[in-house]
């Protein structure tokens, strides 16, 4: 498997993660306890964990958490950022497609299982095995629109079309086959909203590596672009990157 994308954008994710929790987050957060899919010391499964962003709120709780990822670098920092939690916690590095129900870390089945942001869990095999997995609830979120007005203008002054760089594709399929494996469905949506500061050279290196027609290592792109970048600055020179989401939350209960 590739994971050469991940391991690149893990100090991205690292930078989100330092930034602490946002509304967005705390909203989540909310919803998973007040629907009683999330309690204090259940067993949790979270595919796709990047570094460990979700899995630190749960270890607050005092959760037993799985954290799945298959980026080395994503799990080298979620080891760092998940080290000051007491609670019990592991880190395994595997492809969710392949991975065997019978791993040890994932024996003894979970109360939660989620799967935030990932393409891991996006057929009938990931969904099923998943539900099988799970005691309780699986809970996937997925961007469902996507707004980024001034990487739109970057991209768009550079030749380069913008649709290439954006998150997301839906969550109905999804939807549907959770209903084919026999479960029923529930489908909520959440506006996500923020906003990132960066100096001209950041934005350029960050915008180049999410667009995948740029090559990152091509020194005259990456001078090019910063010039282009500094266009679009405010005037104390800083690149303010807002973008404008929805976000599909997907939970099914598995009632095994």
């Amino acid at each position: 498997m590739d994971t050469s994308k991940w391991d690149k954008n893990a100090g991205d994710y690292q930078r989100i993660y330092r930034a602490g929790p946002n509304a967005y987050n705390k909203k989540l957060m909310d919803f998973l306890q007040a629907s009683g899919m999330l309690f204090p010391g259940c067993r949790v499964l979270d595919v796709g964990c990047g570094v460990g962003k979700y899995g630190s709120y749960f270890a607050a709780l005092g959760c037993d958490i799985t954290l799945m990822d298959i980026s080395a670098e994503m799990l080298r920092r979620a080891d760092e950022n998940m080290r000051p939690y007491s609670g019990p916690w592991r880190t395994v590095l595997a492809d969710f497609n392949s991975v065997s129900p019978s791993h040890p870390d994932l024996a003894g089945g979970f109360d939660l299982s989620i799967s935030t942001m990932s393409p891991a869990i996006h057929n009938p095999a990931t969904v099923e095995k998943l539900s099988a997995m799970t005691r309780g609830w699986c809970f996937v979120t997925n961007f469902v629109s996507w707004r980024q007005p001034l990487r739109d203008s970057f991209y768009t002054a550079m030749g380069y079309d913008p649709a290439e760089a954006m998150a997301g594709g839906g969550i109905g399929d999804l939807e549907k086959t959770v209903r084919l494996a026999g479960y029923e469905p529930h489908l909520r949506y959440e506006n996500y909203d923020w906003t990132d500061e960066r100096s001209p050279r950041e934005a350029a290196e960050y915008l180049i590596k999410r667009h995948p027609a740029m090559d990152e290592n091509d020194t005259e792109l990456l001078n090019w672009a910063t010039a282009f970048a500094g266009r679009l600055c405010d005037k104390d020179g800083v690149f303010r990157d807002s973008v404008f989401t929805r976000v599909a939350w997907l939970s099914w209960r598995t009632g095994a």
